[in-house]
């Protein structure tokens, strides 16, 4: 039996709706008050109490990434959370680039936000980019064939922060597989919205801002290695949490000796965190868990048909993969054709509806909080600003 959601109560908790539209999650999501509440409770303590907690604070992470590790199907011991997928990507680049030199490229897609593919660049690795088919679809074909010898590694996003189209990971991570390549994914705009099992997908490295969908605000990218790649391609950089200490403290005092990394992804854990807000994430994570996740999506997925019924009517075409739900998300991307879609997004945040440009289209990203409402409000306003620019 489906789960019943009172999402009238569910956007209470998010305050931003009493007076704003806001289609702009795929770039930052507002945080609902149960989170706000506990980030506030952990500086107060600090406030009050100092770093007492400390130790009891980093237990609690470390449960809460077997908590995500179990959700994507691994153990928390192949988690992490490091400040940006920015990072977890430059410390892949740089292992790729000390395993194999000069003399290899990766495949990405054109469409891929700057994260998935300047890290890369950023080491002189050789990328190959792969153009995205009519409907800015990536078949999967399409992309193998962009393989040849000298390629290490696929990089993909789940989700595509330009238009919202959602690539089947299973297949091409399968199809990688079968090639013998590294399968690197970013799942910034997929995650935890969309399912991943790390194992059926064959995911060597994943990486997911959580800023983003995750609604807990700055906390960081969750960052996912499987055994296999991190024994071939360990951390290239060590701090001093991210090496065993000796038996008689927790601190790796010891002068004078070999460091030893961590087997498990504690090796990309170079030193604190902002302990106070990775459990802001833990009550984001709950949250979320408590509503249902199939059930958020089924929302998305409401809202957003809602959403490309009204936004059929205007005088733009939409840019997004739609007529295979299992290629659509929570983002939706329009060329308002023959009017300046700059000046659309300014005049709509003048109205106090949100929206982004992307790649020159208007982006609208529906989230759970987002209600029909917001979506009657987007077409006025866009009605409105056609009228007065005929």
């Amino acid at each position: 039996m489906t789960k019943k959601v009172n999402w009238t109560k569910i956007r209470k908790d998010f305050p931003i709706t009493e007076e704003i539209a806001f289609f702009q999650s795929a770039g930052m999501s507002p945080i609902p008050t149960p989170v706000y509440e506990t980030v506030c409770e952990m500086y107060l303590r600090l406030c009050k109490y100092g770093n007492i907690s400390w130790e009891e604070d980093f237990e609690k992470i470390n449960k809460l990434c077997d908590k995500l590790g179990n959700f994507i199907n691994t153990s928390g011991e192949n988690l992490t959370l490091l400040p940006n997928t920015s990072i977890a990507f430059s410390l892949v680049a740089l292992s790729l680039k000390q395993h194999f030199g000069d003399d290899f490229n990766i495949v990405t897609m054109q469409d891929e936000f700057p994260a998935s593919n300047v890290p890369f660049a950023g080491q002189k690795i050789n990328i190959k980019y792969v153009n995205p088919y009519p409907g800015n679809r990536y078949p999967i074909d399409h992309i193998i064939k962009a393989v040849d010898h000298k390629t290490k590694a696929i990089v993909a996003s789940y989700v595509s922060y330009n238009t919202g189209f959602r690539q089947d990971i299973e297949t091409l991570g399968k199809k990688a597989k079968e090639k013998g390549l590294l399968f690197i994914v970013n799942a910034t705009q997929g995650f935890p919205i969309f399912p991943i099992d790390v194992e059926k997908m064959c995911i060597d490295v994943m990486a997911a801002s959580l800023h983003k969908w995750g609604c807990a605000g700055h906390v960081g990218s969750l960052f996912y290695t499987s055994p296999g790649y991190r024994k071939k391609f360990p951390s290239p950089f060590t701090g001093w949490l991210s090496v065993l200490p000796p038996d008689y403290d927790f601190i790796p005092v010891q002068k004078d000796e070999k460091y030893e990394q961590y087997d498990s992804a504690k090796q990309y854990n170079f030193g604190t965190m902002n302990q106070q807000v990775v459990l802001g994430l833990k009550t984001a994570f709950e949250y979320m868990e408590s509503i249902g996740f199939e059930q958020i999506q089924n929302r998305i997925f409401e809202i957003t048909d809602y959403l490309i019924d009204n936004l059929s009517v205007l005088p733009g075409k939409i840019q997004s993969p739609l007529f295979n739900k299992d290629e659509r998300s929570g983002i939706i991307s329009i060329d308002f054709s023959g009017y300046d879609n700059q000046k659309i997004v300014a005049y709509l945040k003048e109205n106090n509806v949100f929206a982004a440009i992307r790649n020159q289209n208007v982006r609208l990203s529906v989230n759970f909080f987002n209600d029909h409402s917001d979506v009657d409000k987007l077409v006025e306003v866009l009605q409105k600003y056609f009228s007065e620019n005929n």
